[in-house]
């Protein structure tokens, strides 16, 4: 059992079965409390059953600093204090997947002058679902590189990258949940009214614009973050207003997602890329 708390100030440190830092129990990675609302008529037996929530989370730590001298332990313990600061925000990795949290308690069982205080810590996280710690990123639109080593170029010549033959790319959601994603449109030339389609829900997001050679459009869709943003070199515009209004905000639902892009001018000329942290109720 190892897990690693970092705040936002990047501090970070490692608790496991093992000096200094011994951790002992670790509770609330399972499964989150659930809020079901549902809904009663009069004279009714039981209740009609509307949906339902996941609560906030909430992670607890138990353990002991082992040092072999009370003036060692002080330092531990100092350092410890330093860390889980209730001043800054959080992220705790704990098998490949980490959560968002914010430090509720911290403390210790004993005074400061002991060798082998014990420690308590109450983390609280807004959002109960672990992620991945890395983003996912799939291209759906993209320019292939033919270029290795050894080169020999024919008298004929030769083709130096070659485009994707489809516009339909299938991407797979390994989390327990839905989730939201960030997608960007890059024009290579002047390109109309990119927009992308879900296959599986006829769900689309169009944007009604013009995008100039080197632009992007980038599309937020997470609970919460949904934006647009136009990036021109170093410059970055609000694009809210560009979407078109039958748009949808897309989720990528858990399992497989069938997704198409398209334009409606010099489709060959945009790539289009997903980026996306799959979503899991526990670990």
């Amino acid at each position: 059992m190892e897990l690693i708390y970092i705040n936002t100030a990047g501090e970070r440190l490692t608790l496991k079965q093992t000096r200094p830092f011994f951790l002992s129990k670790l509770d609330g990675t399972g499964t989150a409390r659930q809020s079901v609302n549902t809904f009663k008529a009069p004279d009714q037996d039981g209740a009609f059953y509307i949906s339902s929530t996941l609560d906030m989370r909430n992670i607890t730590l138990e353990g002991t600093v082992i040092a072999s001298t009370v003036d060692e332990a002080y330092e531990h313990r100092k350092r410890f204090l330093r860390v889980f600061t209730p001043k800054q925000q959080g992220t705790l990795i704990y098998r490949q997947r980490q959560i968002a949290c914010v430090v509720e308690e911290a403390c210790f069982s004993a005074s400061s002058r002991e060798r082998a205080p014990k420690f308590f810590v109450s983390l609280l996280c807004p959002s109960p679902f672990f992620e991945t710690p890395e983003e996912v990123r799939e291209e759906l639109a993209m320019w292939t590189s033919l270029f290795q080593f050894e080169l020999e170029i024919p008298e004929s010549g030769m083709e130096f990258g070659a485009r994707q033959p489809s516009q339909i790319i299938t991407v797979d959601n390994i989390g327990d949940v839905p989730c939201g994603c960030q997608i960007v449109f890059k024009a290579l030339g002047t390109v109309s009214n990119p927009e992308l389609m879900n296959v599986d829900t006829g769900d689309v997001m169009r944007l009604n614009t013009t995008m100039a050679a080197g632009e992007e459009l980038r599309v937020y869709t997470h609970f919460a973050g949904k934006r647009v943003v136009r990036q021109a070199g170093q410059t970055q515009s609000n694009a809210f207003s560009q979407l078109d209004t039958d748009s949808t905000f897309l989720q990528l639902g858990t399992g497989r997602n069938t997704l198409r892009y398209s334009a409606a001018e010099n489709i060959d000329l945009l790539e289009v890329s997903i980026y996306y942290r799959p979503l899991f109720l526990g670990v």
